[in-house]
């Protein structure tokens, strides 16, 4: 196998799937800077670099061989969200043979995969939390996106993120970590231009909702009045166009984050 062809196909997946080198680093546990050198062929490929890939969606026959698979979903269910290959209840890690294009383990590198949640971890009850906001993503992905995100990479991505192997390992001292990239991350996508057009009442319930909840204190319920009275001479959400109800929702959430 040729590096130059295999850091190609690495490319053309990575794309394939709409990710940014950023997004896709971070949700493969590495550097930006690694995935550069890995995606012009300048640095090799960990095995459990190539695992996470496929928990993501990769196709990584593909990118070993240039054929592609015909069971993508079914390898990225077998990995799942750990982010090692598992051999035997064991999870090894190693890296690509230029010359022979195979997986090889190293044995000395092979350890237990066996690690369950604490007190140190997030309660039942934030997990909830947790999966009805991934919930919602996707659900908003499908509506919005060509090539939505699955569940699969959207608990990918927060995994990377808070840099654990499965999301019942978050610390408790993370949740609100957790919790905020969710909360971005369906941020963006309601205030994309296509959110309007393409979600329409369930664009602006979400947004309606979001503002509600977040609009409980007297204090907020009054800043949010006097804010919508000052830039759209209105009273009530539903007075507002799409453009003035995002606005709002970001004035929201501004506030939000400053308190956090």
């Amino acid at each position: 196998m040729e590096l130059a062809d295999f850091a190609a196909r690495f490319v053309e997946e990575r794309e394939r799937l709409e990710y940014s080198q950023v997004a896709y680093a971070r949700s493969i546990g590495i550097s930006t800077e690694a995935l550069r050198k890995i995606e012009i062929g300048k640095s090799l490929c960990k095995a459990d670099t190539l695992a996470r890939a496929a928990s993501i969606g990769a196709d990584i026959q593909y990118i070993l061989t240039g054929v592609r698979s015909t069971n993508i979903d079914a390898v990225s269910r077998i990995v799942g969200y750990e982010g090692g290959i598992k051999i035997d209840n064991v999870v090894g890690i190693g890296y690509i043979n230029s010359n022979s294009g195979q997986i090889q383990i190293s044995p000395r590198n092979i350890t237990k995969a066996i690690t369950r949640p604490g007190d140190e971890h997030i309660t039942v009850e934030q997990r909830a939390i947790l999966k009805d906001l991934v919930d919602k993503i996707v659900e908003t992905e499908a509506t919005l996106k060509k090539a939505p995100k699955s569940h699969r990479a959207v608990w990918a991505s927060l995994n990377a993120h808070c840099r654990v192997n499965t999301y019942t390992l978050i610390a408790a001292t993370d949740f609100e970590k957790a919790r905020k990239f969710l909360h971005q991350w369906l941020g963006r996508l309601n205030s994309s231009a296509s959110a309007p057009v393409k979600d329409g009442d369930n664009w602006r319930k979400r947004h309606y909702a979001y503002i509600k909840i977040n609009t409980k204190d007297p204090v907020d319920a009054e800043a949010v009045a006097t804010y919508m009275a000052r830039k759209f001479k209105a009273e009530s959400l539903t007075d507002l166009s799409n453009d003035e109800l995002d606005a709002v929702y970001k004035y929201v959430a501004g506030r939000r984050n400053k308190r956090r």
